[in-house]
């Protein structure tokens, strides 16, 4: 009984100290600064690797650069998983509105 209220009480220290790192972190550094910096990624990447058919390659590349601009202790809480949807997201946004606008429903 005693080595369970031992491991509430980690794990209960350990997401108040990951949060508020997170809450550091993104007070520090915007959003839009962080989107920023993973466009400036899918940039680089869409000149880097002009091959076709590398587009896993490229996103595999900005994960692994976009896990590179968080802080080390972060990195280690975020899974590339968490990130490639995030950037995902981000990139299907983006895309869209160079497109057609269905995703966003921009298109008259």
């Amino acid at each position: 009984m005693a080595t369970n209220v031992i491991l509430i009480f980690v794990i209960v220290v350990g997401v108040i100290l990951v949060g508020t790192g997170l809450y550091v972190y993104l007070r520090n550094r915007s959003m839009e600064e962080i989107r920023a910096d993973v466009y400036h990624l899918f940039l680089v990447a869409e000149h880097t690797f002009t091959e076709s058919g590398s587009g896993k390659q490229k996103m595999e590349w900005v994960i692994s650069k976009a896990r590179g601009l968080l802080p080390g202790w972060l990195q280690t809480f975020v899974t590339d998983e968490v990130i490639l949807r995030i950037i995902q997201g981000w990139f299907t946004a983006v895309k869209d509105l160079l497109d057609d606008g269905k995703y966003n429903n921009s298109a008259k």
